[in-house]
């Protein structure tokens, strides 16, 4: 049988996870393991730092309170940003810091892992940020030079 959960938002709009006998987890992560070839299955719920708290294996099973919940969290999350501009990117330490521009506004983030900045067939890049977030980066001759030039030193 399924762990008994609920999933709300508090009043400063951030996800809380209450789970009976436990104490609820303020600003929880939702995110799906499969988003494009199994969206209503394999649903993560991530403490701040990252940490399975649960796993969901099919939303159809939960309380429909719940599992609406989940569906308007997924829905904020599931946009992903277009990156327009990169201003930096720096690969000083083991990682590399992106600051860039994108469709949603400007963004900085941490990429771990040279996997992470994945080719996709059509010439544009989905770029993963340490906390699960996905980019798009356009193909590089859309991009300015300056952007392209930020790119090239990953290659």
């Amino acid at each position: 049988m399924p762990e008994q959960f609920d999933i709300a938002k508090d009043e400063r709009g951030r996800l809380v996870l209450s789970r009976p006998g436990q104490e609820d987890v303020m600003g929880v992560r939702i995110r799906r393991a499969f988003p494009w070839s199994r969206p209503g299955r394999s649903i993560s719920i991530r403490n701040g730092e990252g940490k399975e708290l649960l796993l969901i294996e099919d939303l159809e099973s939960l309380p429909q309170g719940t599992r609406q919940a989940i569906v308007d969290a997924l829905a904020d999350t599931s946009f992903i940003p277009r990156i327009t501009r990169i201003e930096l990117i720096d690969t000083t330490f083991e990682h590399q810091e992106w600051r860039v521009q994108t469709d949603r506004g400007p963004a900085f983030f941490r990429v771990q892992e040279r996997e992470d900045v994945r080719f996709l067939g059509d010439g544009r890049f989905r770029v993963k940020d340490a906390d699960g977030n996905v980019y798009e980066l356009p193909r590089l001759e859309k991009l300015d030079e300056h952007s392209r030039g930020q790119v090239e030193k990953l290659v």
